[in-house]
């Protein structure tokens, strides 16, 4: 079983990790002038760098000497996914400001990256338990609570502005936030049943790259149209 595990998993994260930078990479150098599918690039970008720190120390520790002996080098991943994966949250926000050719609201704004930075430093703090076998589910709420705050906010002007211009990708891109948010912390809802945490887990990653990908399916179908 082991042996499988050491075939199947790697190869897995390497090709999961491989399609999400292609993406991003496509979204660079097939968007010429359009900053808000470079924008989207690099949503792309940051989904694969939080993906890979939280996916390659794991690696290493299936293929040495297993996730208990490792802690310390998966604890750094747990806490560089936290903290890059809410940048992801405000790359998206700028992108969903250029996609309206919004005029900025500093409000808006300062909430936005108040919120990040209050998440951000909550995942700092060691009472997170980043490198033990089961982090601190009370800290996980905890620093789910700003997170989801941004969450609420990005799904409200989304969907808003989304059914305002008639936007099709932007009244269901508030459905992939939703549930990206909802399971992006398994172990505040399921504390200690690791089998719900790794389905949980791959949930998160699903509504994650669904964002992505729905930009990138946009993007695709106008260069396709632009041959014609």
């Amino acid at each position: 079983m082991q042996i499988v595990q050491r075939i199947i998993v790697p190869i897995t994260y390497i090709s999961y990790l491989t399609i999400i930078f292609l993406i991003g990479r496509y979204m660079h150098t097939n968007s010429p002038g359009n900053w808000y599918y470079k924008v989207f690039g690099n949503l792309s970008y940051c989904l694969g760098i939080a993906d890979a720190i939280y996916l390659i120390p794991r690696l290493y520790a299936i293929l040495t000497t297993g996730i208990e002996d490792n802690l310390k080098v998966i604890g750094w991943g747990r806490l560089g996914y936290s903290i890059t994966i809410t940048l992801f949250f405000i790359v998206l926000y700028n992108a969903y400001n250029i996609r309206f050719h919004k005029k900025r609201n500093k409000r808006l704004d300062y909430t936005i990256y108040i919120l990040s930075f209050i998440r951000i430093f909550i995942c700092l703090l060691p009472g997170n338990d980043w490198f033990e076998l089961n982090t601190s589910k009370t800290y996980a709420i905890i620093r789910l609570i700003p997170l989801g705050l941004m969450g609420l906010l990005l799904i409200m002007v989304t969907f808003l502005h989304g059914r305002k211009f008639n936007d099709k990708k932007y009244k269901i891109v508030p459905v992939g936030i939703f549930f990206s948010i909802l399971f992006l912390e398994p172990i505040a809802l399921v504390p200690g049943d690791q089998n719900k945490i790794f389905i949980f887990t791959i949930l998160r990653t699903i509504s994650l790259l669904w964002i992505i990908i729905l930009g990138y399916k946009e993007l695709r179908e106008k260069n396709v149209l632009s041959r014609y």
